[in-house]
């Protein structure tokens, strides 16, 4: 494993848990967040309001990575999977992958491309 995995699989973790100080811990105070289909973010304070966005619409994640690309420390390619659940308790999955940029021992830029969310239907 790399410093870039643990890094990101920490954020996940905290994410996971609604943890948003534990997940900005992993950023630098200026930092920039580049979201799928969005506008980039930069900040401590965009980040987090993104990120409550997020949980307004998926109030519960699970996250797992699949593989990384780079050197893993500076930078890295992670290409994860999630399944999210909305707050009508329908579950979701997609793929992507978010390209880092580390400094410091911190995220200095994410950005996340990931497909759109797709229902999880039940086998009969």
């Amino acid at each position: 494993m790399s410093f870039a995995r643990d890094l990101q699989a920490s954020v996940w973790e905290a994410e996971c848990r609604h943890d948003l100080d534990g997940l900005l811990s992993h950023f630098l105070v200026d930092a920039t967040f580049h979201a799928s289909g969005q506008t980039a973010v930069r900040g401590h304070a965009a980040i987090r309001e993104l990120t409550e966005d997020f949980y307004r619409s998926f109030p519960e994640l699970e996250v797992e990575i699949l593989n990384e690309y780079g050197d893993g420390q500076t930078s890295a390619v992670i290409e994860f999977r999630a399944r999210l659940t909305d707050p009508d308790g329908r579950r979701f999955a997609l793929q992507g992958v978010n390209l880092v940029e580390i400094v410091d021992g911190k995220f200095k830029t994410v950005r996340s491309y990931e497909e759109s969310p797709a229902p999880i239907v039940a086998a009969d």
